[in-house]
């Protein structure tokens, strides 16, 4: 079954795409300065946006380890919650406190 933002758990969106950029509010995003002096600036994980599918359906992603990742099904999260173990975005079984876990990610824990 495709996910789709209708049965995805309703995560809270904090960051917004407009073209090809993406807008991040400043508590989103983590700074640093390279040796030349530069500062490099880069999405913290947690980010989670609203994408378009090529067949215009809406999918909720968060950022996690450089990646956007689908977020999950509510009937997922109600799984996990009432589980010892939960999933985190690379399929990895954590326990649900975990700092990957799909529910620290998503703020629930």
């Amino acid at each position: 079954m495709k996910i789709t933002e209708d049965l995805q758990f309703p995560a809270t969106v904090n960051v917004r795409r407009k073209g090809d950029d993406i807008l991040v509010p400043k508590r989103l995003i983590n700074a640093v300065t390279l040796p030349d002096g530069t500062v490099e600036k880069f999405l913290r994980d947690g980010a989670i946006g609203r994408f378009s599918r090529k067949d215009g359906t809406k999918v909720l992603k968060l950022r996690w380890q450089n990646r956007w990742w689908p977020v999950p099904s509510m009937e997922d999260v109600e799984r996990w919650t009432f589980d010892t173990c939960c999933e985190t975005p690379d399929g990895d079984t954590v326990e649900s406190d975990a700092d990957g876990s799909w529910l620290r990610l998503l703020g629930l824990i």
